[in-house]
């Protein structure tokens, strides 16, 4: 056989095994986006906490020394009145995320979950966000809405540095109610900005973990109505 037949037929098996990959990848999303096999549903809306209270059940985790302050504020423009899960704005350095774990330790494979997101404020920066499968603060993914640089993203923390693996551009307004959504699988994620699917991810990483909010460095933000289905 001719190097330029051999050559051929090495491309003619990637690119085979190129096609079964995403035709397997896009079955596995649609999957994830179709079916409903969820038995169990959790809500937190925060309206049965007090107003100016720190809930003694949540677990606040921080990437940095200087700490953050997650409080339950009313809001008049809550989407499910009188309250929210507020992360308040502080002189955060440069490296440090904000993460506030769920209560009740839910934990699962696969999942719908969703939050409604208000970002209020930020000088250094305008970003929060959802976090699935968490482990500790050095693994876990979140997806993020940026209003500074007006982008959706799904990252990842790992040990050695925080990945941002897809990012899309969105229209996140500051001092506006947004929705985020994640359909999570054994395969990946599916990640949706005001009900628009803008990212489809395969990452197998961390195949277990808790449910969180999130917010980096001084970004103040509102969040409302926070909901898993697994």
């Amino acid at each position: 056989m001719s190097t330029r037949s051999a050559r051929w037929g090495r491309k003619k098996r990637y690119a085979i095994a190129l096609i079964v990959a995403i035709i397997g990848i896009s079955f596995a999303f649609y999957n994830v986006e179709q079916n409903s096999p969820y038995k169990t549903t959790k809500e937190w809306s925060f309206d049965s906490y007090k107003n100016n209270t720190v809930p003694d059940s949540f677990s606040y985790l921080q990437t940095d020394a200087q700490p953050g302050f997650w409080i339950i504020k009313s809001d008049q423009s809550a989407p499910s009145k009188p309250n929210v899960l507020a992360k308040l704005a502080d002189n955060d350095t440069a490296s440090a995320y904000h993460i506030q774990l769920m209560p009740d330790g839910v934990e699962s494979t696969n999942s719908e979950t969703s939050v409604q997101i208000k970002i209020n404020s930020g000088e250094k920066t305008q970003a929060a966000g959802l976090i699935v499968r968490f482990v500790d603060t050095k693994h876990y993914f979140v997806l993020v809405a940026d209003a500074a640089n007006k982008t959706f993203s799904l990252c990842r923390d790992d040990p050695e540095k925080f990945l941002y693996l897809t990012d899309k551009q969105a229209n996140v307004t500051a001092d506006q109610w947004h929705t985020i959504t994640v359909d999570v699988s054994a395969q990946g994620f599916a990640g949706y900005f005001d009900g628009k699917l803008l990212i489809k991810r395969y990452d197998q990483h961390y195949q277990n973990g808790q449910l969180g909010l999130w917010t980096k460095k001084d970004t103040e933000a509102y969040f409302d109505n926070l909901k898993i289905k697994y």
